[in-house]
């Protein structure tokens, strides 16, 4: 049969650290590498994903293993048990009793005696099952801790709301922010004597009142360095932002916890229905009265007004400004009042941002033909489009998946060298053969360089990684693309579907004509091309504007590429 190639699996997740050493990464590969040397097996590989989930299968090195099974580079899998290779029993019964099979591939879990290459293997089924009870166990019962220590009035989220601070010897304790406090104040006060939320973020841009992010990011709490590369958007508070601080009962001293919850085996969120959520009253000290709360809120909730003509744009959280990322804000023009798009941004400061707007009628026709040439084109040849698709993903990444295999087998082969000679010098010290002063030098020197090869380590294989997600996400595009050939109209729920954000640039206005440029950022696909097309001009006559909207700005043609 000759020497079968083998890889050892390990996993460890969150959950599993509670069970110790018994558990641990490094006993799993003890165990594993004793037994397939006992076995003569050969090992080509060891694949490790620490910390993550077992219902989780887009673990990185797991997928990796099945690239390489893929490959014909494998021919045993071995795991500690069933659980290291997941807890979704579905799943796991997919890879053993199917997937492994048809790729000749045999597995083995050593404590749960299963190998598939015998045939009484009738017990796995059972196990699969129990190890998906017990995570939802777990599930059930991380649950159920959250929300005993929400009821106990312990504040639970990663950052603490504005205007507060964590307590610095109990870190789910809230306390009044000395630095931020009175801007919360300020903000009632201002909406209590009927300002907008607009206004308010014009007041504190005049007054130069910074905004939350610009805290956060300053206290090194959130990584904030690319959107105040501009000194101007420290000013720029977002009018949500502002209407979220007036509507959170966080600032009359109540804690409203558990306002989502993850769906078990699917990793995603949903909001919880108002009446299951946790509120305590009293947990920390409140920054306004309930008088000034409520006449805050009823003086904002009074200046809310139906959209005119009942209009529903479905662009709604997709559209942004292609120079600084805020949302692009409907507006009205002229005295037929068009439907324009403009960047929230430039709306409110004119120096922290261009001038970027579209009309509706224009976004609506060069989305729409952007949508039908590539569902054309991945319809009629598909394998085009995906290479399209991964051409422009490659160029936008600056191709970092190049050379990375041999990068990475050299960082590997030079951190076995350093580990090496970390032996060595232990055995060397040990002996007297080496003085305790070079012995502290050379050590702190090699952990050092051990380091920083374990960094270079992490990083090329997340650029892998990236590479081979963006092959499996070109062709789950290009399938996406091919199901809505012969498109006729954008839907909101179409539009969805299909993209993630669409980015707006500055138009170009001359006497000849107007052109713009949009970015289309599909699901899976990412910036295929971009888009320019002819705009509807704005005519300039002294301070009055005209706005003669044409019908049809989308060319139809294919797109320019940049």
């Amino acid at each position: 049969m000759g020497i079968l190639k083998t890889a050892l699996y390990c996993r460890l997740s969150k959950d599993d650290m509670a069970q110790g050493d018994s558990e641990s990464i490094k006993t799993q590969k003890t165990m594993l590498t004793q037994y397939a040397k006992e076995h003569g097996f050969m090992v080509v590989e060891i694949y490790v994903d620490d910390g993550w989930s077992g219902l989780n299968f887009e673990r990185p090195d797991f997928n990796r293993m099945l690239d390489d099974i893929e490959a014909g580079k494998i021919d045993v899998v071995i795991t500690k048990d069933l659980s290291r290779l997941g807890r979704d029993h579905l799943k796991v019964g997919h890879f053993t009793e199917i997937y492994f099979p048809m790729k000749n591939v045999r597995y083995i879990a050593l404590n749960d005696g299963v190998d598939t290459a015998n045939r009484n293997n009738d017990i796995a089924a059972l196990k699969n099952v129990m190890n998906e009870f017990y995570s939802r166990d777990i599930s059930r019962k991380i649950r159920s801790s959250f929300r005993a220590r929400s009821k106990a009035g312990l504040y639970r989220c990663s950052y603490a709301p504005f205007g507060y601070r964590k307590a610095p010897d109990n870190h789910n304790k809230l306390v009044v922010d000395g630095e931020t406090a009175w801007v919360v104040k300020r903000i009632f006060e201002l909406a209590n004597k009927g300002f907008g939320v607009r206004k308010i973020a014009k007041a504190f841009r005049t007054e130069q009142v910074a905004c939350p992010s610009w805290w956060l990011h300053t206290r090194n709490e959130k990584d904030y360095s690319w959107r105040f590369e501009n000194p101007e958007n420290k000013y720029e508070w977002a009018p949500c932002v502002i209407r979220g601080i007036i509507g959170n009962p966080i600032y009359l001293g109540h804690s409203v916890m558990c306002k989502t919850e993850v769906i078990f085996k699917v990793g995603k969120y949903r909001n919880v229905p108002e009446s299951e959520q946790i509120r305590v009253d009293n947990t920390h000290e409140p920054l306004v009265s309930q008088e000034l709360f409520d006449g805050a809120n009823a003086k904002i909730q009074s200046r809310r007004r139906d959209t005119r003509n009942n209009f529903v744009s479905i662009f709604a959280g997709l559209i942004k400004c292609g120079t600084c990322g805020k949302s692009l804000g409907l507006r009205y023009w002229g005295k037929d009042k068009h439907h324009i798009y403009v960047c929230s941004t430039y709306a409110q400061n004119t120096k922290a941002c261009s001038d970027h707007r579209i009309f509706y009628e224009d976004l609506y026709n060069a989305v729409l033909a952007d949508i039908q040439y590539h569902a054309h084109l991945a319809f009629e040849d598909r394998e085009k489009a995906v290479a399209l698709a991964l051409k422009m993903n490659a160029k936008a990444d600056g191709n970092k998946g190049k050379n990375n295999e041999y990068r990475l087998k050299q960082a590997k082969k030079r951190y076995e060298e350093v580990t090496r000679l970390f032996d060595r010098l232990y055995e060397d010290s040990l002996s007297g053969r080496i003085s305790n002063e070079n012995f502290a030098r050379l050590i702190d020197k090699y952990q050092t360089e051990q380091e920083k090869l374990l960094e270079v380590i992490e990083g090329i294989e997340h650029a892998m990684q990236e590479v081979r997600d963006s092959q499996k996400n070109a062709v789950q595009w290009a399938d996406l693309m091919a199901e809505f050939v012969g498109i006729e109209e954008l839907t909101a729920e179409n539009l969805n579907l299909l993209v993630e954000r669409i980015e707006v640039f500055e138009r170009t206005e001359t006497e000849a004509g107007a052109e713009q440029v949009i970015k289309v950022c599909y699901r899976f696909g990412g910036y295929i091309q971009e888009r320019r097309f002819k705009a509807t001009m704005l005519i300039r006559h002294g301070r009055r504007r005209k706005c003669p909207l044409g019908k049809g700005t989308g060319d139809g043609k294919a797109p320019s590429v940049s």
